[in-house]
């Protein structure tokens, strides 16, 4: 989401079950904890670790994350 600490054009990996749109709708936001890696020295693009929780944020929760982050940076 534009806000964000990173790119929205950033490529990001993480579990299959966020694609599955039997689980979630297109367009759901999730909360991610990523680490931003260039394995083998190729592109970069974030890692999220696939046994990690699945944490939906509401648009409204999203919102108030990135006015959150924004009031955070230096």
């Amino acid at each position: 989401m534009p806000g964000q600490a990173f790119s929205p054009a950033l490529p990001v990996q993480c579990s299959r079950r966020l694609r599955d749109t039997s689980l979630y709708p297109l367009g759901s936001k999730f909360l991610l904890s990523a680490k931003l890696t260039d394995r083998m020295q190729g592109p970069p693009f974030l890692y999220a670790y696939h046994g990690d929780a699945d944490v939906v944020l509401t648009p409204a929760q999203a919102k108030a994350f990135l006015a959150e982050f924004k009031r955070g940076r230096i």
